[in-house]
């Protein structure tokens, strides 16, 4: 076995045991000493290991002192992410783009699957709440975007959109500050979600993840303006 020297290679061969499935949710670990000895590592790198486990939701620790494997989540890993990343230079565009890719393609993928009640219930809700607090409004835009990723279908594109809750929380309500600098564009943005979802339940996929792109634009294009 090769000679692990840092936390983040006693981590990482901790998670592959779980993806393995040695290790199941709600497994009780052992004890620190028969740790050590089975990962061939010093109490102090065990313990920094599991700590950091423990912060990212790996591992629970019980009354008494016993770990266990946890139902993993990604509440708290996707705060994390969003806190790391939100100071990166440029990051406003690159979560952008990066939202361009993930949802275009999950535009396309619902409108194989044209099922689209909740997606028209939630576009409706917008154009009822115009006149709304913009918490409101910007918490329906968010059911409408995280409704996208379920209408795709695709395991991936559905945990990655968990996995960056945080940032897409963030982006919307970024781009919609911005543009909300005009009231005007209040309307705009129903319409454009509106458009949306009405190429989602005709099957018209490349018009649909074309509206999207002009979507997520609009910022952009705003900002130009200003």
């Amino acid at each position: 076995m090769t000679q692990l020297k840092t936390s983040d290679e006693v981590m990482n061969r901790m998670i592959e045991k779980i993806a393995a499935g040695e290790w199941k949710s709600g497994d009780v670990l052992p004890g620190e000493r028969n740790l050590c000895e089975a990962f061939g590592v010093s109490r102090a790198l065990m313990r920094e290991s599991l700590v950091a486990l423990q912060l990212l939701g790996i591992v629970n620790v019980r009354h008494g002192g016993k770990r266990t494997i946890a139902d993993f989540s990604y509440d708290k890993v996707s705060p994390l992410m969003a806190a790391t990343l939100r100071h990166q230079p440029h990051f406003n565009q690159d979560l952008l783009h990066f939202r361009e890719v993930l949802e275009c393609d999950a535009v396309r993928l619902a409108a194989s699957n044209r099922d689209c009640g909740k997606l028209m219930e939630i576009v409706e809700n917008m154009t009822q709440a115009v006149d709304a607090e913009e918490t409101v409004r910007s918490d329906l835009d968010l059911q409408f975007h995280q409704e996208l990723f379920r209408l795709s279908r695709n395991v991936l594109l559905i945990k990655t959109a968990d996995l960056i809750e945080s940032l897409l929380v963030h982006s919307v309500r970024f781009n919609r500050a911005t543009i909300l600098q005009d009231p005007r564009y209040a309307e705009i943005l129903i319409h454009q979600h509106a458009r949306i979802a009405l190429a989602i339940r005709e099957g018209e996929a490349e018009i649909g993840a074309e509206a999207m792109r002009n979507h997520l634009q609009t910022v952009k294009q705003f900002q130009e303006v200003l």
